[in-house]
């Protein structure tokens, strides 16, 4: 383990346990449910929502114990069907399962075919590809490459710019682009990943000041190693490690209230330091060190 890295580590270990006092005390300013599903509903896209153990269906869960309805956008057949209908039968919500693929170009009249006739007061832009290999950019090859960028650039723009625009029209609404802590600085072996998360998260920050003045709410998600994986995360420190659920909360939560999300105290100190503490190089030979670690490179 690195010196850097070795320092992140003590640090985000001696001042967890604070800062979730802290945050016990002075709890969490929530909308109000009434208040959130005026501006948020009656219905919300979510795209990447068929994994059960995924961001996508925690804010699925979450949206429909707003009893807001459901669009879920996945290209999972199967375990998207699953996730409807125990959505269906748990919070008694109207739930529309799409199977898409959104690397493809034209993938949008088929998404609008659904919802052309839906309120949709939020989009949850959340799907991702990434290559599971996780090799050296330049041992990728070109193809993967470029359906990376159809998926997480392209995919995104083309759903912001749609509903976007029909959410400017009705009057209200929001938008939520996950991207990732990968897109603040380079991140080895995972690049190509990093370049597009931070092509997410320049589209949101842009978006939001655009639309700040609108009702139309805009915010950026950057979570960091979160438990969406199985064991795939196990050589990586634990105590870096979210759930799922608190992530989701605390995303939630701030929507309409700030522009970027950095979920958890562990996130923020280590984003403190990455940005404070460091020279940007150090910071992404930390990061780079860090993923050595958790793959196994």
């Amino acid at each position: 383990m690195g010196k850097g890295l070795k320092s992140l580590v003590l640090a985000g270990t001696a001042v967890t346990a604070g800062y979730y006092l802290w945050q016990q005390l002075q709890g969490h300013t929530e909308m109000n449910h009434a208040t959130f599903v005026k501006k948020y509903g009656p219905w919300a896209i979510v795209t990447g929502a068929a994994r059960e153990e995924g961001l996508g269906y925690g804010f699925a869960r979450q949206l429909a114990g707003h009893h807001i309805n459901l669009v879920l956008v996945d290209i999972r057949a199967d375990e998207l069907e699953a996730r409807a209908q125990e959505l269906r039968a748990r919070y008694h919500v109207n739930v529309k399962p799409v199977v898409l693929d959104l690397g493809r170009p034209d993938f949008l009249p088929e998404l609008t075919a659904v919802t052309n006739d839906l309120e949709i007061g939020l989009l949850i832009c959340n799907h991702m590809f990434l290559d599971e290999g996780t090799p050296a950019i330049l041992d990728m090859d070109l193809a993967t490459h470029h359906a990376m960028i159809d998926v997480n650039a392209r995919g995104y723009t083309t759903l912001v710019y749609e509903y976007g625009r029909k959410m400017l029209s009705q009057g209200h609404g929001g938008i939520i682009l996950v991207s990732s802590q990968a897109g603040l600085h380079g991140t080895a072996y995972t690049g190509a990943y990093s370049a597009n998360k931070a092509f997410q998260l320049m589209l949101g920050e842009s978006l939001w000041y655009e639309l700040r003045q609108t009702n139309v709410d805009v915010l950026v998600l950057t979570p960091g190693l979160t438990r969406t994986q199985g064991d795939n995360l196990d050589d990586y420190p634990p105590f870096m490690l979210m759930d799922v659920e608190p992530v989701v909360r605390e995303t939630l939560a701030s929507l309409g209230k700030q522009h970027l999300v950095i979920p958890g105290p562990v996130n923020k100190i280590m984003q403190f330091a990455a940005n404070h503490l460091m020279s940007r190089e150090k910071a992404i030979v930390t990061s780079g060190d860090l993923m050595v670690q958790g793959l196994g490179k």
